[in-house]
């Protein structure tokens, strides 16, 4: 499950060595992955039925597997799924006896079928293993050494021993090849046990969410995804949702399907909910997608990590549920999640603006196979939606390119207004209140810098421009200077506990298009006195020392 497993050799392929590698990982999070294969397995089965899904799950690990937080989360909800299909051996020494005595019961009270076993009594574990395979319960053996065992002799690959279970298997194989050659859905579980999507998915996502382009032009990214998701549902049946008790998607009507399954609710145990994401991924046939919020992705963080290593197809749909609102909700801002989420290697972060880059957000998500995807979405949408601008645009998904240009400048560009998120809309009403002022602006929107920052540079330098720059977004402006360069502005919140007052225009957390503006005119107004403003190209470097107006505590 986890830790000393030796690596892989070194002529592995990528691809070889991604398969061989898929199950190392922090202590906790084998269990869980595990618990996720067994959850796809029943998820298949009762698509296709047990005529060609009917298999169990084998895990292995040590005493400290069991003890972690990830571990007892995704133990609890394979007691609450009935997830009958996995066991869990492990193997204990005799001093480990009075740790292992403390946490055994609670695995059998989420729902285990818990059996101890002397290590060296071959008998007794065959007899136990043959028993358990007859309870409807997820099970787990703990095998212990006696005092005084000796480590275990070398393993000698004897093929001899193996040739009764390979005539077995090959015989069980051939039976479960015919049964798949009559079987009714063979074409559709072919595809999606080689993880394909349906013929023309594609365009009839697109045609779908633009034929609610009108209906959903004004709704905010939670509910756009929403209504993406309910058409997945429609177009691709191997789409498996998981979603804690906390977040716009809690309240998500479940979806029935042929198959009979529908969509399950984690609680509040979004650690091990990551944990079995990982699991369904590495299992197959199905794609596997998480909904929670923001906040809760610090709980969520091992299990994302161990996604982005082991380069899975997992989608996060993460709210923020207007936390920052209310007199004590500051604390529950998402300030510094968004920058160390970027910092993450492999993981593709997407903040859309409004509901048109949202559902562009989610096709490139879809698309994406070699890692992780997470879409931040936030509740709140106090303006009007940029759709006008964006319809200049034709029916091009600009956010395939990271950033683009969401409203050019009227004349000679003087400032550049680059945000992500609901703050595209207010950069947009900041720009309206500069042209008033004689200030030509622009805006941009950066809905996914990993994306932006593969683009070739001649691209992002058209994008971003030579006039000074200003970043917004209502997080930390931790790495933005990558973007903005030395004599960029931020605005944005760098501090813990800040909430918009409506009776202090002023106040740390409250980013309105009145005050971009003023902070715009004032990174213009001296530029404006002295050189003129180029108009063409960009800063192929940010180094430090921005400058700042961070809405600081």
């Amino acid at each position: 499950l986890s830790g000393q497993t030796p690596a892989p050799p070194a002529q592995a392929t990528p691809h070889a060595e991604g398969r061989e590698r898929q199950a190392y990982g922090p202590n906790g999070q084998g269990l869980g992955a595990a618990i996720g294969m067994a959850l796809a397995e029943q998820t298949l089965a009762a698509r296709f039925g047990r005529a060609l899904v009917n298999h169990r799950v084998w895990a292995l690990g040590c005493w400290t597997e069991l003890s972690t937080g990830v571990a007892l989360e995704s133990a609890a909800l394979a007691g609450e799924m009935g997830l009958d299909r996995v066991t869990l051996v492990v193997g204990l020494w005799q001093g480990e006896r009075a740790q292992v005595d403390a946490i055994l019961p609670r695995y059998s009270a989420s729902g285990w079928a818990v059996r101890k076993v002397d290590a060296d009594n071959v008998e007794q574990i065959a007899t136990v293993i043959a028993s358990l395979q007859r309870t409807h319960k997820p099970c787990l053996i703990a095998c212990i050494a006696s005092p005084g065992t000796a480590p275990a002799p070398p393993v000698v690959d004897d093929p001899g021993l193996w040739a009764g279970a390979a005539r077995r298997g090959a015989s069980a194989r051939r039976s479960w090849l015919r049964r798949l050659l009559k079987d009714r859905q063979k074409a559709d579980f072919e595809r999606m046990a080689r993880n394909r999507r349906p013929a023309f998915w594609q365009p009839d996502w697109q045609r779908s969410w633009r034929e609610h382009t009108i209906a959903t032009s004004r709704a905010a990214p939670p509910f756009a995804a929403r209504r993406g998701l309910e058409t997945l549902h429609e177009l691709l049946p191997e789409l498996t949702c998981l979603r804690s008790r906390q977040g716009m998607m809690a309240d998500l009507a479940p979806i029935r399907r042929a198959g009979g399954e529908q969509e399950l609710s984690c609680g509040t145990q979004v650690n091990g909910m990551g944990a079995l994401l990982n699991g369904i991924a590495m299992h197959g046939g199905l794609l596997a997608c998480g909904a929670s919020t923001i906040i809760a992705v610090d709980r969520m963080r091992p299990a994302l990590r161990y996604a982005a290593m082991t380069g899975q197809q997992v989608i996060y749909l993460l709210t923020d549920d207007d936390l920052h609102r209310g007199e004590s909700a500051g604390g529950w801002q998402p300030v510094e999640q968004l920058a160390s989420l970027r910092a993450m290697p492999n993981m593709m972060v997407f903040r859309p603006a409004d509901h048109r880059e949202t559902m562009e957000c989610m096709e490139l998500a879809l698309r994406r196979t070699d890692g992780p995807s997470l879409l931040t979405l936030e509740s709140t949408f106090p303006l009007a939606s940029p759709l006008p601008e964006r319809e200049l645009h034709g029916l091009t998904n600009l956010c395939a390119r990271g950033g683009y240009i969401l409203a050019e400048a009227d004349g000679p560009r003087q400032v550049t207004l680059v945000a992500t998120g609901q703050e595209a809309i207010m950069a947009l009403a900041a720009r309206r209140l500069l042209k008033e002022a004689g200030v030509a602006a622009a805006v941009v929107s950066l809905p996914c810098w990993e994306l932006f920052a593969d683009q070739k540079m001649t691209y992002r330098d058209a994008v971003l421009g030579t006039a000074p720059r200003i970043g917004i977004e209502a997080a930390s402006g931790f790495g933005w200077e990558r973007w903005l360069g030395p004599d960029g502005l931020f605005v944005g919140i760098d501090g813990f506990g800040a909430a918009a007052d409506p009776d202090r225009p002023d106040s740390p957390a409250d980013i309105t298009p009145e005050r971009i503006c003023r902070d715009a005119l004032r990174l213009v107004r001296p530029a404006m006195a002295g050189a003129p403003i180029q108009t063409t190209g960009g800063n192929s470097a940010a180094p430090p020392g921005m400058a700042s107006v961070d809405a600081s505590v």
